[in-house]
């Protein structure tokens, strides 16, 4: 098959893909998104927790008293909703991580002051 060819058949599978495309009834719908008396939160800690047919998640912060966490919201999804989450919340960070270098999430290093505060 000569070079030609090859761009010959590329050109007609992307005809045939874009005639596949126009067929197809769109399944994108707009949405609007409204955030009006949402209460933003900042979460330092968080856990998830799973039961047969849902997910956990639960943010909290640390309090004054190490060995006490506040719990600030727990937000409870179906097994697909969390997938879902996993699975953006993944392409999120490859995209930010390709951009911004490697993220690291190894625990903070402890100073002498943070020692003597927890003894």
């Amino acid at each position: 098959m000569a070079k030609n060819d090859n761009i010959k058949v590329d050109e007609k599978e992307q005809k045939a893909q874009q005639q596949v495309q126009n067929d197809r009834p769109s399944q994108q719908r707009q949405m609007r998104f409204v955030e009006e008396g949402v209460k933003t939160q900042y979460s330092g800690i968080f856990n998830i927790g799973f039961g047969p047919e849902e997910v956990i998640f639960i943010f909290s912060n640390p309090s004054i008293n190490p060995n006490v966490v506040r719990i600030e919201s727990k937000v409870a999804v179906s097994l697909k909703t969390a997938k879902r989450i996993a699975v953006t919340l993944n392409n999120m960070l490859r995209r930010h991580e390709a951009i911004h270098g490697e993220i690291d999430i190894s625990a903070p290093k402890m100073t002498n002051d943070d020692k003597q505060r927890i003894q």
